[in-house]
């Protein structure tokens, strides 16, 4: 895939052998100078990056206008020294991806700039093509509206713990059971307080479901809140040792909904919601489909990462916030 980087100094740049593996020879390294010029040719492209680093504070300033001036063109922001304090108000601006010091260090492969490029919606990966679907109009307003037998639009908070067959060689049935039924109230209290309700659920997890109301959805808000009470819960409830590992997905769609008898719930969002968590989410992580990223507070939008596309669709994971820092955790983090 064909990369743009502007930088005031490329000789430093590819010095840090920042940019390596397959791809690595289609980089077109250009000045910074030039970015504003070449606006109108650069609306074709994938994603092209942006190196900060010898930029002041006002040519970075004048940068994120211009950005947020030029929405066609998808941009990515380098940071080798690690400077930017807000990374995502770089995300509020329009800004698609942040590359900072540790991952710059480590390597970037070809495959990130192509997630990033597909999260944008300029490109597509391993062959699938990027499926943008508007968020559906919330038809029940409330649980007290929604009534068995009928469709309704839903928000899917797909919730499993990690590792169940090995949890089983570890551990007696009935205390398992006990540690999970343990974890299950952990889940539905949360999810009670956000307008969450259990649903599908089994032994180990299922889903927590939420009437989509056209204006908001506080699916999105329930999904970082269990994440970040989990510390809470392993120290104080959970009946397991050490932490308890589980990943979640979000994500949205209709089906007919029914108090019991679930099973025989025949419905595309159900399928697509299971496949998400159980094919693509990675232990202890939190997955979104895009379309579902309008469901997050703008205040954590900036915490989300592309990480490629699944079934046809763009998946961003929600990274974990740091309540002392108020900064997404480290960018080496990042599993693409």
């Amino acid at each position: 895939m064909k990369t743009t980087v502007f930088t005031s100094s490329p000789s430093a740049l590819q010095r840090l052998a920042g940019f390596k593996g397959r791809g690595a020879a289609e980089l077109d390294f250009r000045p910074f100078a030039e970015f504003k010029k070449m606006l109108a040719q650069l609306a074709d492209s994938p994603v092209v990056y942006v190196d900060i680093r010898e930029l002041t504070d006002r040519e970075r300033a004048k940068l994120l206008d211009l950005i947020s001036a030029n929405q066609s063109v998808r941009v990515g922001i380098l940071d080798p020294a690690g400077s930017v304090k807000d990374v995502a108000a770089l995300f509020h601006a329009g800004v698609v991806d942040y590359i900072g010091k540790p991952l710059i260090a480590r390597g970037i492969p070809a495959e990130r700039r192509a997630a990033a490029a597909a999260f944008a919606g300029g490109a597509e990966l391993d062959g699938e093509k990027a499926d943008a679907r508007p968020v559906p109009q919330g038809s029940a307003d409330a649980w007290a509206e929604v009534q068995s037998g009928r469709e309704y639009a839903f928000a899917f908070l797909f919730v499993e713990v990690d590792d169940a067959e090995e949890l089983k060689k570890r551990h007696e049935p009935d205390n398992l059971a006990t540690a999970m039924d343990t974890f299950r109230e952990f889940v539905s209290r949360i999810a009670s307080q956000h307008g969450g309700r259990l649903w599908m659920w089994s032994r180990f997890g299922g889903l927590v479901l939420f009437p989509l109301k056209s204006e908001t959805s506080h699916a999105a808000l329930c999904g970082v809140r269990i994440l970040l009470a989990s510390i809470f819960y392993d120290v104080e409830e959970s009946l397991l040792p050490g932490r308890i590992s589980f990943r979640m997905a979000l994500s949205h769609g209709t089906t007919v909904y029914h108090d019991s008898d679930t099973g025989r719930i025949v419905s595309d969002a159900i399928n697509s919601i299971f496949h998400l968590g159980r094919r693509f989410a990675r232990p202890g992580q939190f997955v979104l489909s895009a379309e579902a990223l309008e469901l997050v507070p703008s205040a954590l939008q900036g915490f989300c990462q592309p990480v490629g596309i699944f079934e046809g669709r763009r998946i961003v994971r929600m990274l974990r916030p740091s309540s002392s820092l108020g900064v997404r955790e480290a960018v080496a983090e990042w599993d693409g």
